[in-house]
């Protein structure tokens, strides 16, 4: 609802812009227009509120949209759409398509009444619809992660182990902005991991209808099969710390319930340090300097979220300059973004041509032409 409202707002000062020059006969303008007919793929993790933030926009600028939910969760995108109806939105301005990507895919990406694609998921997913896509068809690719959080020596631990916990557990740990790798400073390693193991431990998983678990279920079985075989990849390359196992026992027999685990000792060429596994699984890696943390949390393909916990203003500053993340958090968590501000990421996290959110949300779905008038 946030959004929708922003948008409603924006929209109404989302404006081209008249230029000087030296003929008193000329007036010389930009003009935003529509493109068109454009595509949303959404994906199954914020079956809400991503739609919205690329829905609300493409309307607000006059566009129609043709709207494909994940096949994992059709009926809330059927939902989302009903409230748009039911708001008045004519019909055919918003159109709710139903399918998985070989059944619609092609219609989606390649048809030539389609003027841009946003698209949320994997990176793979990603490269594929961009290699289908029109060379006249705009693209915005928002895709995946691997999201350090390093903390210094200087670091509350405390506020450290919290922004752990906040970043990768929640939601259990299946957001693309969630802290998968944790970069601790050798000369607080020790304590910092004792501090999350016990915090970790008292964690609570189970039915969020039921009481109020710390962590939920994953979302599908393949989901939650993918998640293990990484924790197995884990036990092999680093040491395992706690965490992991698929819970069956009782109430757990009904869901996909799992332990959120945590290794340590992980070096950078490990598999749990370089792929994203879009679960409840933290991987802690050892630093001895800010460099070389910076070199580390940079190796990799993907530059989406990234935060340091730290009371040095100069690290502070530093890092803002020097990581290779389209989000970066100081002293706060990896997840998260404000509706009002742009968000995207870097290298394989995004195309990194337009962002979505915020005011630079409206900019990828509108075209600009420029207008010289003689007066």
């Amino acid at each position: 609802a946030q959004t929708l409202r922003f948008y409603a707002v924006e929209g109404q000062t989302y404006t081209g812009e008249t230029f000087p020059q030296d003929d008193a006969q000329q007036l010389v303008y930009t003009q935003r227009e529509p493109l068109g007919v454009v595509s949303v793929i959404a994906p199954w993790n914020f079956p809400i509120s991503i739609p919205a933030r690329k829905i609300a926009p493409a309307l607000i600028t006059g566009n129609t949209v043709v709207f494909k939910p994940s096949s994992d969760t059709p009926l809330t995108g059927y939902y989302l759409c009903e409230a748009f109806a039911q708001a008045g939105v004519p019909a055919g301005v918003l159109n709710l398509v139903h399918g998985r990507a070989s059944e619609v895919g092609p219609t989606l990406v390649q048809s030539p009444q389609i003027r841009a694609i946003s698209f949320t998921g994997s990176t793979q997913a990603g490269e594929n619809i961009c290699r289908q896509a029109r060379m006249s068809t705009r693209t915005q690719m928002e895709l995946g992660g691997k999201n350090p959080l390093i903390v210094m020596e200087d670091a509350d631990l405390d506020l450290a182990v919290k922004l752990v916990i906040q970043g990768g557990f929640s939601l259990s740990g299946q957001a693309c902005t969630g802290t998968s790798r944790v970069l601790v400073h050798l000369q607080v390693k020790e304590e910092f991991t004792r501090r999350l193991v016990e915090k970790v431990s008292a964690l609570t998983v189970g039915n969020g209808l039921n009481g109020n678990p710390d962590l939920g279920p994953i979302a599908t079985e393949s989901q939650l099969e993918s998640i293990l075989e990484y924790v197995a990849i884990g036990k092999q390359e680093a040491t395992h710390l706690l965490g992991g196992e698929r819970l069956t026992e009782g109430d757990y027999a009904r869901g996909l319930f799992m332990r959120p685990a945590l290794f340590t000792d992980v070096t950078q060429q490990m598999r749990i340090a370089r792929e994203e596994i879009f679960g409840p699984v933290i991987a802690l890696l050892e630093i001895d300097s800010y460099e070389q943390a910076l070199a580390m949390a940079n190796d990799t393909e993907y530059g989406l979220s990234a935060a340091i916990v730290t009371r040095s203003a100069e690290y502070a500053h530093r890092f803002a300059n020097d990581i290779e993340a389209g989000t970066v958090k100081i002293n706060r968590t990896t997840t998260g973004n404000l509706i009002n501000a742009p968000f995207g990421g870097l290298k394989q996290s995004s195309t990194s041509t337009f962002r979505e959110s915020g005011r630079a949300g409206l900019e990828f779905y509108t075209q600009i032409k420029t207008v010289y008038r003689g007066i």
